[in-house]
């Protein structure tokens, strides 16, 4: 990756332990706070999962910034269907049960697949739950529980986190969304955003909510 802050490496440069984690090209985690790698923040999906072909996949676009402990919830319900009159998955006390590399407990549910966008920041700490799909240019605050789809270029924080505000106005957006700025290679990327002219362009000129500080990621 070159020079690096606080130890930050590019995810698809290293060992994923599952291959149905996929990661964009660029997209970075920053694990300094937390002493591990990428795969420590994806749970309950891993090498042991990649002899089943039916499961979820979590699913990562290029260019995202994953701050320090940030954990994707994998693994669909784990078996716990709290429609029933226990949650707890009884089939594991049978003598017979081959254990959860061989077969799911009868309550398992798949969730769907995690999916997030391109140019999404996810800050320190922050939880995404199952089957969460957070769209292109989205910014989750730091320690926020997303419990729901976040949409293009909005900020969320909080537990459950919430809406807070659009990071542009909704034609600055759907210019953005079209034009599709990380699929350019490199030197187009650097030549377009070393232009004096984006930044006043894309910059939201909406009046603050004053919900957040900057400082909250």
């Amino acid at each position: 990756m070159g020079k690096t802050y606080r130890d930050s490496v590019f995810v698809n440069q290293h060992k994923i332990k599952s291959k149905h984690i996929k990661v964009g090209d660029y997209t970075y985690y920053s694990g300094y706070y937390h002493g591990g790698d990428f795969n420590d923040c994806v749970l309950y999906l891993d090498e042991i999962d990649d002899s089943i072909e039916e499961t979820d996949e979590l699913i990562i676009g290029k260019f995202c910034c994953i701050a320090s402990g940030v954990k994707f919830i994998m693994g669909g319900n784990q078996g716990h269907d709290y429609s029933n009159i226990t949650a707890y998955p009884l089939e594991i006390l049978r003598s017979d049960f081959a254990g959860y590399a061989k077969e799911s407990p009868k309550a398992y549910q798949r969730k769907g697949d995690t999916v997030i966008g391109n140019d999404v920041w996810i800050g320190f700490e922050s939880a995404i739950m199952l089957g969460i799909h957070i769209s292109d240019g989205a910014v989750i605050a730091s320690r926020s529980v997303v419990t729901k789809n976040v949409g293009p270029y909005e900020i969320w924080g909080g537990n459950p986190a919430k809406l807070i505000k659009k990071r542009f106005s909704q034609e600055k957006i759907d210019e953005l969304l079209k034009m599709k700025w990380w699929n350019w290679d490199l030197q187009k990327i650097f030549d377009f955003f070393s232009s004096s002219e984006i930044i006043p362009e894309t910059r939201n000129t909406e009046e603050d909510s004053g919900e957040f500080e900057d400082d909250t990621f």
